[in-house]
């Protein structure tokens, strides 16, 4: 394999679990302001 063949499978790779360690911090934040019941935005206190 060239350089380049690995270099762009490595980005690819790199991407995909970026993208899921970003959903799931996205979804443990989202987790964490329901268990506190507290949304940005809402007027309940």
């Amino acid at each position: 394999m060239s350089l380049a063949a690995l270099f762009g499978f490595g980005s690819v790779i790199f991407l995909i679990v970026m993208t899921g360690a970003f959903v799931y911090g996205m979804t443990s934040l989202r987790a964490a302001a329901d268990r506190d019941s507290y949304r940005p935005g809402s007027s309940k206190n």
